[in-house]
């Protein structure tokens, strides 16, 4: 495969791609409201460099000079812009919708309201996961200047 198409994907958000010793250091830019996952991030291998001038947090996610451990890297790195990308997405949705019910509530007599019924056709093989009520280490923290655990925002 060719440097263009293993680049591409994260494209937008690679500031760098550094070589020090025997490790592969890719810098990655992300707006500051995006999460990060802990499943997506290995302790030891991450650097957060905190908020830049510009508005975005600087990340730089670290890999042995290996073609498995780089492939794992860039899948990591693709989990986090994949998820954040949805996450953006269905925050807009949400937002033309709760639009839409408004409009509905405001055309609609109450007593029409009051009988009001939503039929939700999901697919019912979908499985939604709940995290443990307390569980709060499902995220990353990256608050500028730490890599702390917790459900913290980019």
């Amino acid at each position: 495969m060719s440097i263009f198409k293993e680049l591409n994907p994260f494209i937008n958000y690679l500031k760098q791609i550094r070589k020090l010793e025997d490790y592969l250091v890719f810098d990655m830019s992300f707006p500051v409201n995006w999460k990060i996952q802990k499943k997506y991030i290995v302790e030891d291998k991450f650097v957060n460099y905190g908020t830049q001038t510009d508005g975005t947090v600087l990340l730089s996610f670290i890999s042995i000079y290996n073609e498995l451990e780089i492939n794992t890297t860039k899948s990591n790195i693709l989990g986090i812009i994949k998820y954040n990308l949805e996450r953006e997405e269905k925050e807009r949705l949400l937002d033309i919708k709760i639009v839409e019910l408004r409009n509905m509530f405001e055309k609609q007599t109450l007593e029409n309201l009051k009988s009001l019924k939503f039929d939700f056709n999901i697919n019912k093989n979908i499985i939604i996961e709940n995290e443990p009520e307390g569980k709060v280490d499902s995220m990353v923290g990256v608050v500028e200047g730490t890599g702390q655990g917790g459900d913290i925002e980019v």
